[in-house]
Protein backbone atom coordinates (compact mmCIF):
# COMPACT_ATOMS: atom_id res chain seq x y z
CA UNK A 1 0.00 0.00 0.00
CA UNK A 2 1.35 3.32 -0.95
CA UNK A 3 0.78 6.49 1.19
CA UNK A 4 1.01 10.12 0.00
CA UNK A 5 -0.61 13.42 0.84
CA UNK A 6 -3.71 14.89 -0.78
CA UNK A 7 -2.81 17.66 -3.35
CA UNK A 8 -5.69 19.84 -1.64
CA UNK A 9 -5.25 19.41 1.84
CA UNK A 10 -2.33 18.03 2.63
CA UNK A 11 -3.41 15.25 4.70
CA UNK A 12 -1.78 11.48 4.52
CA UNK A 13 -4.13 9.05 2.55
CA UNK A 14 -3.47 5.74 0.65
CA UNK A 15 -3.34 4.46 -2.78
CA UNK A 16 -6.31 2.22 -1.93
CA UNK A 17 -8.70 5.52 -1.83
CA UNK A 18 -10.77 7.28 -4.63
CA UNK A 19 -11.17 10.27 -2.49
CA UNK A 20 -9.36 12.33 -0.08
CA UNK A 21 -11.04 11.51 3.65
CA UNK A 22 -10.59 15.00 5.22
CA UNK A 23 -11.49 17.55 2.22
CA UNK A 24 -13.36 15.24 -0.39
CA UNK A 25 -10.70 16.28 -3.22
CA UNK A 26 -10.79 13.48 -6.14
CA UNK A 27 -7.19 11.60 -6.24
CA UNK A 28 -7.50 10.27 -9.53
CA UNK A 29 -7.02 12.69 -12.70
CA UNK A 30 -9.01 11.61 -15.81
CA UNK A 31 -8.52 12.75 -19.64
CA UNK A 32 -10.82 14.98 -21.06
CA UNK A 33 -9.51 13.62 -24.59
CA UNK A 34 -9.92 9.68 -23.97
CA UNK A 35 -11.05 8.64 -20.66
CA UNK A 36 -8.00 7.00 -19.01
CA UNK A 37 -7.23 7.59 -15.51
CA UNK A 38 -4.30 7.93 -13.61
CA UNK A 39 -3.14 9.13 -9.91
CA UNK A 40 -2.56 12.58 -9.37
CA UNK A 41 0.80 11.54 -7.90
CA UNK A 42 2.54 10.21 -11.38
CA UNK A 43 2.31 13.63 -12.31
CA UNK A 44 2.18 13.07 -15.81
CA UNK A 45 2.57 15.27 -18.52
CA UNK A 46 0.71 13.92 -21.15
CA UNK A 47 -1.42 11.50 -20.91
CA UNK A 48 -0.01 7.60 -21.02
CA UNK A 49 -3.38 6.99 -23.17
CA UNK A 50 -3.42 9.23 -25.78
CA UNK A 51 -0.61 11.95 -25.30
CA UNK A 52 -2.85 14.40 -24.87
CA UNK A 53 -1.03 17.57 -23.27
CA UNK A 54 -1.90 17.53 -19.66
CA UNK A 55 -0.08 20.23 -18.19
CA UNK A 56 -2.47 22.91 -20.39
CA UNK A 57 -5.25 22.02 -18.22
CA UNK A 58 -5.61 21.91 -14.65
CA UNK A 59 -5.84 19.34 -12.38
CA UNK A 60 -9.18 20.91 -11.37
CA UNK A 61 -10.95 20.84 -14.53
CA UNK A 62 -10.04 17.77 -15.55
CA UNK A 63 -11.84 16.50 -12.53
CA UNK A 64 -14.42 18.69 -13.67
CA UNK A 65 -15.11 17.91 -17.05
CA UNK A 66 -14.94 14.15 -15.96
CA UNK A 67 -17.79 15.01 -13.72
CA UNK A 68 -20.09 16.33 -16.03
CA UNK A 69 -20.06 13.61 -18.77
Amino acid sequence: MNVFKCPKCGKTTSSREKFCNECGQQLDIICPECGEKWRFYFDYRFCPGCGYNIKKVQPAKLLKEEKNK
